[in-house]
């Protein structure tokens, strides 16, 4: 998610007085800023940041690069990449290309990115000798960006004199198919940041994130057969987001598995979801159906419904034929809390509701940012 803390003055001047007014949803204000600071950002690439050809870069690395219609190229071999890379225009990676980041060497694409590996020859994006580096931003491309068979590793966010983002990888108004591609080690508080665009994921593989590994906001897309383990944060964090999520293999999360916020409707069918601070929690106006899953050793529950944020309307979560522990193992009370008001079902039977302290849930062990 993009950093907001610079659009304070904005916000006291314009949205914040037409929302008292009731002129503004409250639920709104969080949309327009965000497209607000995301403006500022396209501005930043038309007002000259963006290099049209990084001429400085290339004339000391001939052999990394090679010109192929308007579109940069880099080619197959090991390279070192010591200064920041701003494109204006996309950006294609062959097989076999191994990129060595400097800690504050970056990549900016204002295109498509196109990085398609193979099994023998995968493209790999890493800290030169494990150190980390500020990661990936593709920004505004016109048509679908494509990552097969890729290693991210090593990544922090992106946060320079204009930019402060919180991705080791955004895509920003920016339709992305990403397959068979493993993120890991990523110190960002996103692994993969998605905001405002198209998306599917199949067979893609995250691991030893501090926070959370995927935050969808404003999107609309697939996430298939995914592996997420040794998460700080959520596995998959949804907010005004379309989601389907097929078959995810979840284990050792801090906090939820699956969240769901901001209005959001998500599905889930089938995989696992094990050893985790909580399995699916469906909150602020968002509804979550999820079939055929086995949840197993959550730390709090295995479901929840709660409100965070009280200008959004009441969520709701249904849940069909869920193992818990294993097949053979009886649902029991604990792996469920329904906060009053809202909508929790199991096989179509309501739960009781309870009364929640959500405020002390996030100053706890397990959901404390």
């Amino acid at each position: 998610m993009l950093k907001k803390q610079k659009l304070k003055t904005f916000l006291s001047l314009s949205i914040i007085p037409l929302a008292l007014l009731g002129w503004i949803k409250s639920e709104e204000i969080r949309h327009t800023a965000l497209l607000a600071h995301t403006d500022i950002t396209k501005g930043y690439f038309l007002s000259g940041f963006a290099l049209q050809k990084p001429t400085w870069f290339v004339a000391d690395k001939n052999a990394m690069f090679t010109e192929k219609s308007g579109t940069l190229q880099i080619n197959k071999g090991n390279w070192d990449i010591s200064e920041p890379l701003i494109l204006d225009g996309g950006l294609t990676i062959e097989p076999g290309a191994v990129l060595n980041f400097s800690k504050d060497s970056y990549v900016i694409v204002n295109g498509p990115l196109k990085a398609v590996g193979t099994d023998q020859m995968p493209i790999v994006f890493q800290g030169k000798n494990n150190q980390l580096w500020k990661g990936v931003y593709v920004h505004e491309a016109k048509s679908q960006s494509r990552l097969k068979n890729v290693v991210i590793s090593d990544t922090d966010a992106l946060e320079n004199d204009r930019l402060e983002l919180t991705g080791g990888v955004t895509f920003y108004r920016s339709n992305v198919s990403i397959k068979d591609t493993h993120f890991q080690n990523s110190r960002a508080e996103d692994g993969l940041n998605i905001i405002l665009s198209e998306f599917e994921m199949v067979n893609t593989r995250f691991d030893k994130m501090r926070s959370d590994a995927i935050d969808s906001d404003y999107s609309n897309g697939v996430i298939k057969d995914g592996s997420f383990s040794n998460i700080g944060g959520d596995a998959i964090d949804f907010s005004e987001t379309r989601g389907w999520v097929e078959n995810p293999q979840i284990s050792d999360v801090h906090d939820k598995g699956i969240s769901a916020g901001e209005n959001s409707v998500v599905s889930v069918m089938g995989g696992v979801i094990k050893s985790v601070g909580v399995g699916v929690a469906s909150k602020d106006g968002s509804v979550v159906d999820i079939m055929e899953t086995e949840i197993k050793d959550a730390a709090l529950f295995g479901l929840m419904t709660y409100v965070k944020k009280s200008s959004y309307n009441l969520p709701e979560l249904n849940a069909y034929n869920l193992f818990w522990g294993g097949a053979g193992t009886k649902a029991s009370n604990n792996n469920w809390i329904r906060q009053n008001g809202t909508t929790l079902t199991i096989n179509g039977q309501g739960v009781p509701e309870e009364s929640l302290n959500v405020k002390a849930l996030y100053r706890g062990p397990v959901m404390a940012k």
